[in-house]
């Protein structure tokens, strides 16, 4: 299996700008005061904090028959450090949670009526993440919009039991190990200052582990005989953090007086959080790169179209400076996006029809956000960042002789959650009273992934095999390209005012 590797780094650049007072000085006048400048938030200084938050992602057993879901609660605390510079903010993190994410997959392949049975379960669990991480963004005054990308190391457990019958013998098997992996994270998030030192703070993190091959040890045994048992288990796996929490800033670092914060520009202040409602259209194409057919070799291997409505909401938080605007937005949308194909093949007497389909349940897209201010209500921006998917997958083939009766048929399935990284731009429009409309594409690139599809297979061979039994398939690496059209309505909560500038 090809190893993978995601690597997604987002950075946001903060424009500058000094803004030069004076005062004018008359011989026969009094002096003037200065004009009073509203003070901002400064972000620079060492921080400490507490998290709590829940994740979840793939765990693929490449060589064990095994795919599933792990999914958990997560808690722990962190220690940073940022510099602000004018209206840009930098900093270092260090952040340790104690996990609970885990999940597991049974199997089953045969049955009682067949005369022969095998079983295995298998399961994995993350016990402890931590991650050292720079943050970069933008402040306005109480927000601070950042990107951040590290390394994040994590403390995983794995066993597996397993048992089998047939031809007068019987075995069980069961193993279990642990190891350290480390992984590339990437985020988003927005912390807000609350008063007094204090602020609060929600990010979501993607971290990618890639394949390793840990080595179980247990035992076995077959006819009552003991012995020691070992399996080197391939994993490789993708993991979704969502995280909230609250930080305590010491001070110590002043903010450099030389660079003051840019204010925004004149017209629409999109800094500040928001929600909002979309509906659109998504459309791609899904491809099955290798799933074993009994009869003949598939030339043209199954890919299909993938079309259908989506709908959901949104929320994400602005910093404007300047005309710059940049921002972090999550959204859940329910997807009707689905494919299927049949294909057909003859050999040697023998026919078999195999079908494919695939729906996506729900989408999530996790993305930050870059834009410039047009006129006094139009933002066009582009994002980029890190899409998620789950899918339910069916397989299903009827093998048949010709002439004569009898065959085989099956019929599996398998749900599997996705991940990809996502493009995309549009504009949005300020209508005024908190309101905006936008209008925006985005295309997403699913990375391979494997399933492990189960169900069950009828044999119907008069005069050899008669019976019912599980049945377990393995399709190996699927992938997808889709391309969603969108429009959305969102509501600001920060004030969005016309600002008339001052002549004199």
């Amino acid at each position: 299996m090809n190893i993978r590797k995601c690597g997604l780094w987002i950075s946001a650049t903060a424009l500058g700008a000094m803004i030069p007072f004076a005062t004018a000085l008359a011989a026969d006048m009094p002096v003037k005061a200065a004009p009073i400048v509203a003070a901002a938030y400064d972000w620079s200084g060492v921080y400490l904090g507490v998290h709590a938050g829940y994740g979840g992602g793939m765990k693929d057993w490449d060589t064990r028959n095994a795919d599933f879901v792990a999914r958990g609660f997560l808690a722990g605390g962190q220690v940073g450090i940022n510099k602000q510079i004018s209206s840009f903010v930098f900093g270092l993190e260090l952040d340790g949670s104690w996990a609970d994410i885990s999940g597991s997959q049974f199997v089953s392949v045969g049955s009682a009526a067949l005369g022969i049975t095998s079983s295995q379960t298998a399961r994995s669990k993350i016990d402890g993440l931590v991650t050292i991480a720079g943050r970069a963004g933008l402040a306005a005054d109480r927000w601070f919009v950042f990107a951040k990308g590290g390394i994040t190391v994590a403390h995983e457990r794995h066993s597996m039991d397993a048992s089998a019958t047939g031809f007068g013998a019987t075995g069980t098997a069961t193993a279990s190990g642990n190891e350290i992996r480390y992984a590339p994270m990437v985020g988003f998030g927005a912390e807000y200052a609350l008063g007094g030192n204090w602020s609060v703070k929600g990010e979501y993190n993607y971290i990618h582990l890639d394949t390793t091959t840990p080595t179980l040890r247990g035992t076995a045994t077959q006819n009552g005989v003991t012995a020691p048992f070992r399996a080197d288990a391939q994993i490789e796996e993708a993991i979704h953090v969502v995280k909230v929490g609250v930080n305590y800033r010491f001070g110590g670092i002043a903010k450099d007086p030389s660079y003051a914060p840019v204010p925004a520009a004149p017209g629409t202040n999109w800094s500040g959080v928001y929600i909002g409602a979309q509906a659109g259209y998504g459309f791609g194409r899904k491809h099955w790169p290798d799933l074993e057919q009994d009869v003949a070799p598939v030339i043209n291997l199954p890919q299909y179209d993938m079309t259908g409505w989506l709908a959901g909401g949104t929320v994400g938080v602005n910093a404007q400076a300047g005309r710059f605007v940049f921002g972090v937005e999550g959204e859940f949308l329910g997807t009707d996006i689905k494919g299927s194909q049949t294909i057909a093949l003859a050999n040697a007497g023998v026919t078999q029809t195999l079908n494919y389909d695939s729906k996506i349940d729900w989408l999530a897209l996790a993305t930050a956000r870059a834009g410039f201010v047009v006129g006094d209500r139009l933002m066009f921006y582009g994002k980029g960042g890190i899409a998620i998917a789950q899918e339910k997958h069916n397989f299903s083939f009827a093998t048949l002789a010709v002439p004569g009766p009898g065959g085989i048929a099956a019929n599996v399935s398998a749900k599997a959650v996705h991940t990809g990284v996502v493009v995309g731009a549009g504009g949005e429009y300020a209508l005024g009273n908190n309101w905006s409309i936008k209008a925006e594409y985005d295309y997403i690139k699913m990375f391979a992934q494997q399933i492990t599809a189960t169900g069950t297979v009828n044999f119907n061979i008069p005069g050899v095999l008669v019976g019912t039994g599980g049945g377990v398939f393995q399709a190996s690496k699927l992938t997808q390209d889709l391309h969603l059209v969108k429009i959305g309505v969102n509501y600001h909560f920060s004030p969005m005012p016309t600002v008339v500038t001052a002549r004199y």
